[in-house]
């Protein structure tokens, strides 16, 4: 890599940092990862009920974590007019683009779970 190359790559990451860091603090709150893959893995929206009972998680973290979700534009909440209310999640175009690196870090982690590599 070339002097110019390099300086702009630290320029980027400078630039970039604190994004990276709100990001990287987002996904690491707990059950954060567990409810985008529960989300990843049915490409239909998706009740609130259904999400905690596949995370297997209180029903306090999973509203806070899709409260943050959707503050953070990766997921969209509907609620519809029932009774009682239906609530459903889906993610956003932003959060369907997120999809591929987080599989590479899942691939990653079952990869080193089965003793590869």
């Amino acid at each position: 890599m070339s002097q110019v190359q390099s300086q702009r790559m630290a320029s980027m990451c400078e630039a970039a940092r604190s994004h990276v860091d709100d990001l990287l603090v987002l996904l690491s709150k707990s059950k954060m990862l567990n409810i985008l893959y529960v989300m990843n893995c049915d490409p239909t929206p998706i009740r609130f009920s259904e999400i905690k009972k596949r995370v297997n998680s209180s029903s306090t973290t999973v509203a806070r974590r899709l409260g943050e979700l959707e503050d953070h534009g990766l997921v969209t909440r509907t609620a519809y007019a029932t009774v009682p209310a239906t609530v459903k999640y889906e993610l956003t175009q932003d959060a369907i683009s997120l999809q591929p690196s987080l599989e590479s870090m899942f691939e990653w982690v079952l990869n080193r779970a089965d003793g590869s590599v």
